[in-house]
């Protein structure tokens, strides 16, 4: 059953006595409990994040998995928008504006997903290191721990990740890995409970454990100052960053469009060689691409910035085109054109304040043309130093953003950044190239494939002065497209690898969060 609240303050509903579901709902006030009203649907299996006033029944089991989300005001509940994917036996944490479901079974397996909710409606946020069902949760959305569960090995787990909002890290594991523990109101995330549970027997346990960091698990970001070793620690993204397979995109393509995050991605458009373009569109929620609505039209070699849900892609081809179309997580919008008819142009930005750079009016030759776009209409801006079309781009706005590498003519290992106004050469690439994946910002970007004389592995970092070779892509390859948002954590999706193979592929790029010391320079 789903619960919530406190000690003298709680919540129970749902629930089963087999071979029933149930929809009552009790509410305990620290002496005794009393029914009150019930469910909308019975069901079992579901979370409860919240108090016994106000208080959410999430996901769970009634005639089959469900994504349904009901609302408790003390009085009565209210049916509100759904889960992004029904499943059941999720781990939960937080408060009716602002909670989180994890992990859980969803057919036809188990599940990483985390999904957070605002009041409002539930978004897809990063997903589990350990994919698991039935493991316990303790705190609040933006910190919470989620610790056991039982995995897709069918073994029980043990590890305990914490959230800090945005990442899942690995911290101390249980000393006993079991399933189906008490969850949601077991503690915070630096102080709290695993009761109960089951192993592999199975066999129902009595088990308590404790978790306490003293005060909190480090989240990334903070910086402190050790009195007893005199030495000033902070703790972020600092480890060295690596390449994984993800999982394949449905259409296999090169020369897409594609923008987001690593757990909430777009890619649209491209080829996919004989017989040609596709208008298909896809998302990625960090474990499954999904097809949505299609482009207004099939095309290639776009321009492309944005997010998920609000992302823009400007010229490219067949023929070379100056079309312009918006994504509002939904459906497709055409708006007004470019001032340039182009393709291969790199873009960086959002949909209200973007950017597309170099580029070719056509066959032969690069074009050192920039514009920007305000969120309604393209204005021309101040040409490139020199061509690059085909690189990479990354960036945050029209007003601070870089492109990298491309054919201007030849291949080029150059670097522009762009601060709104002027285009500034600085440090050139370690590998001069085209056709390769951009991700970041002008200060923090990543470059990642491409091609010079044969499809490229190498992944280069920047840090605003200079370009440094990390960890090769697993699969050498180039016309992965897009760009994306973090130089932490992006995609290599689909593309090409000699000799000219489209391919449905995806890598996902992470850097780990690490303790880094500081010193005096």
């Amino acid at each position: 059953m789903g619960g919530a609240g406190t000690q003298t303050a709680a919540l129970g509903c749902g629930g089963s006595v087999p071979p029933t579901r149930k929809d009552e709902t009790e509410i305990w006030n620290g002496t005794c409990w009393a029914e009150v009203a019930d469910l909308l649907v019975a069901k079992n299996k579901g979370a409860g994040i919240g108090t016994s006033t106000a208080a959410l029944y999430a996901g769970g089991y009634d005639s089959g998995m469900t994504a349904s989300n009901e609302s408790w005001n003390g009085t009565s509940w209210t049916e509100l928008n759904n889960m992004n994917t029904a499943r059941d036996q999720v781990a939960s944490g937080g408060i009716t504006t602002a909670g989180l479901v994890v992990g859980g079974e969803e057919p036809p397996g188990y599940s990483t997903k985390t999904e957070t909710w605002d009041g409002t409606s539930w978004a897809q946020s990063t997903v589990l290191n350990t994919q698991r069902v039935g493991c316990g949760g303790s705190g609040l959305s933006t910190l919470f721990l989620a610790y056991g569960g039982n995995k897709a090995s069918s073994t029980n787990a043990t590890e305990t990740e914490a959230f800090d909002g945005t990442t899942w890290t690995e911290v101390a594991d249980l000393a006993t890995g079991r399933t189906a523990l008490s969850n949601g109101s077991q503690g915070t995330q630096g102080s709290c409970l695993a009761t109960g549970g089951s192993d592999v027997t199975p066999a129902y346990l009595a088990l308590t454990e404790e978790f306490s960091t003293g005060t909190s698990v480090a989240q990334e970001g903070q910086v402190w100052y050790n009195t007893t070793s005199t030495v000033l620690k902070g703790f972020g993204k600092q480890g060295t960053g690596a390449w994984a397979s993800g999982t394949a995109l449905n259409t296999a393509r090169g020369y897409a469009g594609g923008v987001g995050t690593q757990t909430a991605a777009l890619t649209f458009g491209g080829t996919f060689g004989p017989p040609g373009r596709t208008d298909v569109v896809e998302t990625y929620d960090g474990t499954t691409w999904t097809e949505v609505a299609d482009l207004l039209a099939a095309r290639d070699n776009m321009a492309s910035f944005g997010t998920q849900t609000a992302a823009l892609g400007a010229g490219g081809e067949p023929g070379t085109t100056n079309a312009c179309e918006t994504w509002n997580g939904t459906s497709w919008t055409e708006v007004n054109n470019m001032q340039d008819t182009t393709a291969k142009r790199v873009g960086f930005g959002t949909t209200s304040t973007g950017m597309a750079a170099s580029g070719t009016p056509g066959p032969g030759g690069q074009a050192p043309q920039s514009e920007k776009w305000d969120g309604t209409s393209w204005t021309n801006a101040n040409n490139m130093n020199g061509g690059h079309m085909q690189g990479s781009g990354a960036g945050t706005s029209n007003t601070s953003g870089l492109v990298v590498g491309g054919e201007g003519p030849g291949t080029t290992a150059n670097c522009e950044t762009y601060d709104g106004t002027c285009w500034t050469e600085v440090a050139n690439l370690n590998t001069a190239r085209y056709a390769q994946v951009g991700s970041g910002i002008e200060t923090a970007a990543l470059t990642a494939g491409g091609e010079s004389g044969g499809s490229k592995g190498e992944t280069e970092e920047w840090n605003g002065t200079s370009w440094t070779e990390v960890a090769d892509l697993a699969t050498a390859g180039h016309f992965g497209g897009g760009t994306f948002n973090s130089s932490t954590s992006s995609l290599f999706a689909g593309g090409y690898n000699r000799p000219g193979t489209v391919v449905d592929t995806v890598e996902e790029w992470t850097v780990p969060n690490a303790t880094k010391t500081f010193t005096a320079s």
